[in-house]
C-alpha cells in the first residue's frame, strides 16, 4: 500500500530546533506531541564548537553543555528512525540562518515545517522566528519538560472580525463546545438566525436583513480562510458539514471576550 502522496501526512515533517542547553531534554515532548517528524535539524552557532581562552566564564560551562545536549537528540532519533542534522551557521544573523534554513528546505520542496525555539540565545531565536514566518511554519516553545506551547500567529488582524457583528456572533456559537467538539451546519445556522445582525459582507451590493443559506456560507468561509475555524463532515456522511474553533480562533474569541469585559467595567 503506497502512501497517498497528496496528503499533506504522507510529506516530509521538518523540526528545527535552535541549539541550547536543554534541547536534549525537550525534544521528546516535541517527538510525541508534533506528528510525525521525520527530519530534525539542531541549529547551532558555529563557535559553540570551540572553546577558546578568551571566553566569559559563563560560555566555558555552556559549550560543553550545549554540544552535549546535541548528541543526546542525536542518540533519542536514531532508534525512532527520524533523520537527524546539525546545522552549523558562521554567526546567528538573519542572514546567516535564512541562508543555512534554505539552504535545506530546498531539499524538501513539498513538507511541513516546524519550528522549536526554546533553546539558544535571542538572537538565534529570533532570526529562526523570522524564517518560520517566511515558510509559514508552526512555532512552538518548550517552557519546561513536559509541556510544549504553539505560538500562535493571527492571518488577519482582529479589526477584520469586529468590522462584522455576526463574526463575532459564530465565534461565540461555536465556542460553546470543548474543543473537542463539532457543530453541524443546520445546528450553526439554527443559532446564527436567532442573534444575527443585519450587515453587509465584503462583495455584497447591499445589507443582507437575514442569515439567508449563501450568507451563511460566506460568514463560514471567511472564518475558514481567516484560520479561526475548520470544516469537516459529520460522522457517516458526505454532504452535512460541521464546524468548530481552531486554536486561533479561540485565541482571538478569548481577546474580544476580555474587550468586551474590560469596556463593561469602563462603562461603569
Amino acid at each position: 500500500n503506497n502512501p497517498d502522496v497528496s496528503s499533506p501526512m504522507s510529506h516530509p515533517h521538518l523540526l528545527f530546533m535552535s541549539a541550547g542547553e536543554r534541547i536534549n531534554q525537550t525534544f521528546p515532548i516535541c517527538v510525541k506531541s508534533l506528528e510525525g517528524i521525520t527530519h530534525t535539524f539542531i541549529v547551532v552557532e558555529e563557535g559553540v564548537y570551540h572553546d577558546l581562552p578568551d571566553d566569559p566564564e559563563h560560555l566555558r560551562s555552556v559549550k560543553p553543555q550545549i554540544r552535549q545536549a546535541i548528541e543526546g537528540v542525536r542518540a533519542i532519533c536514531e532508534p525512532l528512525a527520524i533523520s537527524f542534522a546539525v546545522i552549523r551557521t558562521p554567526d546567528t544573523t538573519i542572514h546567516s540562518i535564512r541562508d543555512a534554513v534554505l539552504t535545506t528546505t530546498r531539499r524538501y520542496p513539498v513538507a511541513r515545517y516546524s519550528f522549536n525555539l526554546s533553546g539558544g540565545t535571542k538572537m538565534l531565536s529570533l532570526s529562526l522566528f523570522i524564517m518560520a514566518l517566511w515558510l509559514d511554519a508552526r512555532i512552538y516553545l518548550t517552557p519546561s519538560d513536559d509541556r510544549i506551547e504553539q505560538v500562535l500567529i493571527p492571518r488577519m488582524h482582529l479589526d477584520d472580525v469586529r468590522r462584522n457583528p455576526n463574526y463575532i456572533t459564530a465565534l461565540s456559537i461555536l465556542s460553546r463546545r470543548d474543543t473537542s467538539s463539532w457543530t453541524s451546519r443546520q445546528e450553526f445556522g439554527r443559532e446564527l438566525e436567532k442573534q444575527y445582525r443585519p450587515s453587509r459582507l465584503a462583495d455584497d451590493p447591499k445589507v443582507t436583513r437575514s442569515p439567508n443559506r449563501g450568507t451563511v456560507t460566506k460568514i463560514l468561509q471567511q472564518l475558514i480562510e481567516w484560520s479561526l475555524i475548520e470544516e469537516s463532515f459529520c460522522h457517516n456522511s458526505r454532504k452535512a458539514k460541521q464546524y468548530r474553533l481552531t486554536l486561533h480562533g479561540e485565541f482571538a474569541w478569548k481577546v474580544l471576550q476580555a474587550e468586551d469585559r474590560d469596556g463593561a467595567r469602563g462603562a461603569e
